[in-house]
């Protein structure tokens, strides 16, 4: 019994980190999955056991994953398309003009990518970078400062990212981060990059821009402020908003054209989607992490309602090396100016109001709704006070303005038991 519950909870095949293959036709005036699709473009999940066979970069290996794929599609593909930070050598054996392998390297080797920002004059943290140790750890606090925030130097994304605490030894830190490191199955001989924290705890100020590179130019930036925040307890919510409402972030809108022509530059891309994050310290922007490739969940589907263009086409396009027409890019228009993303989650003491019914009562509203432009539900019901499954909703709104999109979604969620009230968010958003 044990085992097939087990089982049951497990992740579904081919779940994590899919890879699509892209076959059928394909119109570069089409600038959302859906109008491609209408035009004859087809794109098929391609097996992780075949990602790993190429990933291997072994040619026996290689030549039969491609065979197999041959095989399975019938018909030849014009090339593979990957939405996170990973199996770059399986994707440029796939795609035969894959002009993003050198800025995907690039990305995923913070210390190399730090250097290449700096020589272009973007700012990024002070750092250094060496094996994990006692000794890397108080050379950090010697000179970066008493909290200094650690990361991989190698990969994307999150994974791996700690904050240094000022409350623990030198040696119970080194403990702490090895373990998170173990779970986020991360080797622990990976090298290591300490970098500075930049900004008070109080003030800090983070944004991501969402960034189409066209014709080796920037034709679109949408600007995410992170909202993120531990509200009043039990619930815990996060957004995304933009644009932003922060007048601190306002004040420097101007200086990101010029950071952001930093970063093409560096990445050496004529046709791309870029999800970057950035942190404001001192009155000017550094850069934390760039994705060659769309944001995650809502994301793009916030960027796409701002500028009629999906930034997962973008990438589908750039990636099979057919990037989009350049004037339809430009052409294109949004149809909101304003949008907010919204995690909710509820603790545990409401997990019981939770149920599927008030799901689907959710669901009915969310259908239809031209202002919804995206929602994920997640929701379990077990007599079961040991499992403890997620229940919560992700949803984006789009609006004229940034107060009628906050009131949209608290008039949604909180009916049903969510919430997306904290201290004060609520009240200085919809203010500004």
């Amino acid at each position: 019994m044990t085992g097939t519950a087990l089982d049951m909870t497990g992740p579904r095949p081919n779940a994590a980190s899919p890879v699509y293959a892209v076959y059928g036709s394909f119109d570069p005036r089409a600038l959302t999955l859906a109008a491609a699709r209408e035009s004859g473009t087809i794109y098929q999940q391609i097996p992780t056991d075949v990602l790993m066979a190429l990933e291997t970069g072994e040619p026996r290996l290689r030549e039969e994953a491609l065979t197999r794929l041959r095989i399975e599609f019938g018909e030849a593909m014009i090339g593979a398309v990957g939405f996170d930070d990973w199996w770059n050598t399986a994707l440029e054996a796939l795609n035969p003009r894959w002009t993003l392998a050198r800025a995907r390297a690039l990305v995923t080797d913070k210390a190399r990518l730090y250097q290449v920002l700096a020589q272009r004059g973007v700012a990024v943290a002070p750092h250094h970078t060496g094996s994990l140790s006692t000794r890397l750890l108080r050379f950090a606090l010697e000179h970066l400062g008493p909290r200094p925030i650690l990361k991989p130097a190698t990969g994307a994304g999150s994974r791996g990212v700690y904050r240094y605490r000022a409350d623990l030894s030198v040696e119970e830190n080194l403990a702490l981060y090895q373990q998170i490191l173990r779970v986020g199955h991360i080797d622990t001989a990976t090298p290591v990059i300490v970098a500075q924290y930049l900004g008070d705890d109080d003030a800090a100020v983070e944004i991501s821009v969402d960034v189409t590179v066209c014709d080796r130019r920037v034709a679109h930036a949408v600007v995410h402020e992170k909202c993120t925040a531990t509200a009043v307890p039990p619930f815990v919510d996060g957004m995304m908003i933009s644009p932003p409402t922060d007048p601190r972030i306002d004040a420097e809108l101007a200086q990101l054209p010029a950071v952001l022509a930093g970063i093409v530059g560096a990445l050496g891309l004529a046709d791309a989607a870029l999800h970057i994050e950035l942190r404001l310290h001192q009155r000017r922007w550094h850069v934390l992490d760039i994705g060659v490739r769309p944001g995650s969940g809502l994301v793009a589907h916030a960027a796409a309602a701002h500028t009629g263009v999906d930034p997962r086409m973008v990438h589908l396009a750039a990636s099979i090396g057919r990037p989009l027409h350049p004037a339809a890019v430009r052409a294109a228009h949004g149809t909101h100016p304003a949008t907010c993303i919204a995690c909710c989650y509820v603790a545990p003491d409401r997990r019981e109001e939770i149920t599927l019914l008030r799901h689907s009562e959710l669901a009915d509203q969310l259908y239809g709704s031209a202002d919804v432009f995206g929602w994920h539900l997640n929701t379990a019901e077990t007599d079961d006070d040991l499992y403890r499954p997620d229940a919560g909703i992700s949803v984006g709104i789009g609006a004229p303005d940034m107060p009628t999109a906050w009131a949209r979604l608290r008039s949604l969620v909180e009916p049903f038991d969510f919430t997306t009230q904290t201290r004060d968010t609520t009240e200085t958003v919809v203010a500004q």
